[in-house]
């Protein structure tokens, strides 16, 4: 290996965390994100209150109603206006929306291969958690669609930030001579995961703690603080597109499974077995279809 990674991996991991520490002072939500995320995470507020704040901005006005009439939610009724939206959808809802779809903007998503293959593995996640989570016989929440969407931000901010570091990384997982896998050769040469990096980001940005919680851990669920199961969603979505090849690093990247996600699933599915991932597998392909036209929504 040469490179970065001859230098200290403890002076990597403090130059990648200074780095993340400027990076937020230009991360930033625009004011109108900052003022939704105020008035839905307020008791106090009303469905007036949001309306106006999302009506002062016709992009956002836009995107909301666009994502409220989508085959996604399956309203019978067309929703027509942003008063309607809210309520149909809720706070927590709204707040997952206007918050992914912002930080998304922060990042460049077309370029490299690589990275065109890292959205597009991020938004294929986003559909297997739902799937996943629908499978267990879990409430669906838009919580799962957008903790798939961002599970792997940490990542993108490491190949969009930190590129001298993420250049050698890939060169040493792509390498005849590797033995590593991609998590042991980030551990190796960043001295910070990307989940660890993930976390960082989504809780400058103020997402709710279960959503922050599982992206921090979705490798390790059996590590996650406020909701296994959803951390457990995000873990199985993931190793699903893997197998598929919906991946940045196609048969170079391998996803080792979390033993402790056992003693989770069966409490949700006692048989749950091959079987089981084996029907997730066939559906995953179907169901990335239908929800295509949400998911452009995302791109």
């Amino acid at each position: 290996m040469d490179g970065e990674i001859n230098r200290p991996m403890e002076e990597t991991r403090k130059h990648i965390l200074d780095t993340l520490d400027k990076a937020q002072e230009i991360l930033t939500l625009p004011s109108v994100i900052q003022k939704v995320l105020e008035i839905t995470s307020s008791r106090n507020s009303s469905v007036s209150e949001l309306k106006d704040i999302i009506e002062s901005d016709p992009a956002l006005t836009t995107r909301i109603l666009s994502v409220a009439n989508s085959a996604y939610y399956g309203f019978v009724r067309k929703v027509s206006t942003v008063s309607h939206a809210v309520v149909v959808l809720g706070f927590e809802e709204i707040k997952n929306i206007v918050l992914s779809m912002s930080v998304l903007r922060l990042f460049d998503r077309k370029g490299s291969v690589f990275v065109e293959n890292l959205w597009r593995h991020s938004l294929a996640v986003a559909v297997a958690t739902r799937m996943v989570a629908s499978h267990l016989g879990l409430k669906l929440e838009g919580k799962y669609f957008v903790g798939g969407l961002l599970h792997d931000i940490g990542k993108i901010f490491l190949y969009q930030y930190m590129p001298e570091v993420y250049r050698v990384l890939l060169k040493e997982m792509l390498s005849q001579d590797n033995n590593y896998t991609y998590h042991r050769l980030e551990a190796l040469i960043c001295g910070i995961s990307h989940e660890e990096i993930g976390g960082r980001l989504l809780n400058s940005w103020g997402f709710p703690i279960d959503i922050t919680d599982a992206v921090k851990y979705h490798h390790r669920p059996g590590l996650a603080l406020k909701d296994k199961v959803f951390t457990v969603c995000i873990h199985i979505a993931d190793i699903l597109c893997s197998i598929k090849g919906i991946t940045p690093l196609k048969d170079h990247f391998f996803l080792p499974v979390d033993r402790d996600i056992l003693d989770v699933l069966y409490s949700l599915k006692e048989n749950f077995a091959t079987d089981d991932m084996i029907h997730l597998l066939e559906r995953l392909d179907l169901e990335i279809e239908r929800h295509s036209s949400f998911v452009t929504m995302f791109r």
